[in-house]
């Protein structure tokens, strides 16, 4: 499940234009470093603890046909790219366009081992970017999402690659930290 931190009202406009289908995403045979473009920004990345959803918003790409929308100004609670495949886990990056820059033309795409009835391994969806930060994120909500492996999350501006960032999932028991501090009664200080 995939979800944007922010409820726009104008995300109702931006959802009716018709997404590039993910056959145009070109995706490398080998996963290619981690890296951040101008005018993209990212200020974190990281896994997150569960929280309450507003709701839902259309998103034909995705496995489920819906992201997730989340209100407030999520953190980072756990700063590491190994994440555990475990329900209620979120990992994603905290990201914002450079002042002045026009939002149009982006697309958030995450890549990840086969899983649901169609096998899918890409999902697409309108990330609403915008100058202000927030996260983009995927969020374990579901057994069949629980796949092991490499996951990559990447932004575009029409055809151009302008942000990646990898994670690995892995079980619950190899990483430890997330799960104390997400379901535990761990602190962060």
């Amino acid at each position: 499940m995939v979800f944007d931190a922010k409820l726009r009202i104008a995300m109702a406009g931006v959802m009716l234009a018709a997404p590039p289908a993910l056959a145009e995403v070109k995706t490398p045979a080998v996963p290619q470093h981690d890296f951040v473009r101008a005018p993209v920004q990212m200020e974190e990345a990281g896994i997150y603890c569960p929280m309450d959803n507003l709701g839902t918003a259309p998103a034909p790409q995705t496995e489920s046909g819906y992201i997730l929308l989340m209100e407030g100004d999520q953190r980072v609670a756990v700063h590491d790219r190994l994440v555990p495949a475990q329900l209620g886990i979120s990992f994603g990056v905290r990201i914002r366009l450079a002042p002045g820059t026009p939002a149009d033309g982006y697309r958030m795409v995450v890549k990840h081992p086969a899983y649901g009835p169609s096998d899918m391994t890409m999902q697409s969806w309108d990330p609403n970017i915008g100058t202000g930060w927030g996260v983009r994120s995927f969020q374990f909500e579901y057994d069949r999402e629980l796949q092991p492996g490499l996951w990559s999350m990447e932004l575009y501006k029409e055809d151009t690659l302008m942000m990646r960032q990898s994670f690995q999932v892995v079980p619950p028991a190899q990483a430890p930290d997330a799960i104390d501090i997400c379901f535990g009664n761990t602190f962060i200080s």
